[in-house]
């Protein structure tokens, strides 16, 4: 006896000398053709799988149902509105299913200490996320520094011991409206914005808000550092730069549409300070602008952080307030919660976000960077992202290839070291407010 195998089923023990035979036998010549009468074994074989093939037909249209009330339900949640049979709809219902499966991957891994989910990105096309994380960052021209623009770094000349954790800047109030970029590559300007805010609140500023919208609209981009400007990104310090010498509106006066807009500044006011200078914005240390500068009346200046080291952004955050950072945020767009820790050492850094404190997760047992994030409140951990965090992430270093793509202006470098996870150690600026009378 032996198992003869027709198409994924098993016929059990059928005879040896039927095997042995043609179970096809000559019938009836027609045109040429014979006709064969079928052995009764065939015949019970083609009628299970017949069988099968209407078990997998009801069994696939079971799922389709399945995937579109998930769907619907999915729809409902983050307030979408696709119309069923369009083809946009078939198109965003791909997505959210091809989402739904690689959640599933994430979350098999072993020793796993964050979750994925479908979350309100799950039904966005790459180029849609690559468009929302939208910023370039700033990697350095390496040109030379202006004179009087720069002093040393002040996170780095202080002594200050950092506690095991920080999280005094989570409670501000400019914190707890979760902004949602929209599909603008504007992360750079709403970041700058956040970032400004959360300061103003701790110095007690006279303004206490900073249009994201007028950043977009009015910040120059001549070296094309970042991307080209306005959606299509720039850098976190052209927007600080811009503060120091420019009078900014406040977000009432120009609230968030997630366009492009129009500059109401003069643009011959607008090119001054970056259009007809050498000002390297992206040069590690403090900038300050004129004493007569508007950003004066509330800021001495602002600085970006020596590159990939640990202790200045942690003595940055605890002395100083939430700082904007850079980071690849390739692979969030699935992160639900828990501590992301699955990003490469070579990245590529293509998002700014907010750090607004660091901790450990006692039950995860695991040091993370809290970071909130532009992508609305429904997102993540309300918002948030928690980041692992190492005491030896300046060790964690690996190489940017695309920093024309990622991390650079028009002419800089061809590749740059990136430290951390996700990079988050590369490009860091915080500004620096004054203290209140």
């Amino acid at each position: 006896m032996r198992k003869l195998f027709v198409s994924s089923l098993w016929l059990k023990y059928v005879p040896d000398t039927i095997l042995g035979t043609n179970l096809l036998q000559p019938r009836y010549p027609i045109c040429g053709l014979q006709m064969h009468s079928m052995h009764p074994y065939l015949h019970f074989a083609f009628a299970l799988l017949s069988l099968h093939a209407i078990a997998v037909d009801v069994r696939h249209d079971e799922h389709d149902e399945v995937l579109h009330q998930r769907f619907a339900k999915y729809m409902q949640k983050y307030n979408k509105d696709y119309m069923k049979g369009t083809a946009e709809y078939g198109h965003r219902l791909a997505r959210y299913s091809k989402a739904v499966a690689e959640a599933a991957r994430w979350n098999q891994r072993p020793g796993r200490l964050w979750t994925a989910g479908a979350g309100p990105l799950a039904d966005r096309s790459e180029e849609e996320l690559q468009s929302m994380r939208g910023y370039f960052g700033s990697a350095s021209m390496r040109g030379s520094r202006p004179v009087g623009f720069l002093r040393a770094s002040l996170a780095q000349l202080s002594s200050t011991e950092t506690p095991e954790q920080f999280l005094n800047w989570t409670s501000l109030k400019a914190l707890d409206n979760v902004r949602d970029q929209g599909g603008c590559g504007s992360c750079w300007a709403v970041t700058a914005s956040t970032v400004l805010d959360t300061h103003a609140e701790i110095y007690k500023s006279q303004q206490r808000s900073f249009s994201a919208q007028e950043l977009v609209s009015c910040v120059p981009n001549v070296r094309k550092c970042g991307g080209t400007g306005k959606c299509g990104g720039a850098t976190v310090e052209l927007a600080f730069q811009y503060v120091m010498e420019h009078p900014l509106q406040t977000d009432a006066d120009v609230p968030y549409d997630g366009s492009d807009g129009s500059c109401k500044e003069p643009s011959s006011l607008v090119q001054q300070s970056h259009g007809s200078t050498d000002l390297d914005v992206a040069a590690v240390g403090f900038h300050s602008a004129a004493s007569d500068s508007p950003g004066m009346q509330f800021m001495s200046g602002w600085e970006r952080l020596p590159e990939n080291e640990y202790s200045p952004l942690l003595r940055a955050i605890y002395e100083r307030g939430p700082v904007a950072v850079s980071v690849d945020a390739s692979k969030w767009s699935s992160y639900e919660s828990g501590i992301f820790d699955s990003c490469d050492q070579d990245a590529v850094i293509n998002h700014a976000v907010t750090l607004i404190g660091y901790g450990r997760d006692k039950s995860l047992n695991a040091g993370y960077y809290m970071i909130q994030n532009s992508w609305g409140p429904s997102w993540g951990e309300d918002g948030k992202i928690r980041l692992l965090r190492k005491e030896d992430d300046d060790h964690f270093c690996g190489t940017d290839h695309q920093p024309q793509e990622g991390t650079g202006c028009e002419g800089g470098p061809k590749e740059v070291r990136v430290c951390g996870m996700c990079g988050i150690l590369y490009d860091n600026a915080v500004p620096h407010f004054r203290h209140p009378p």
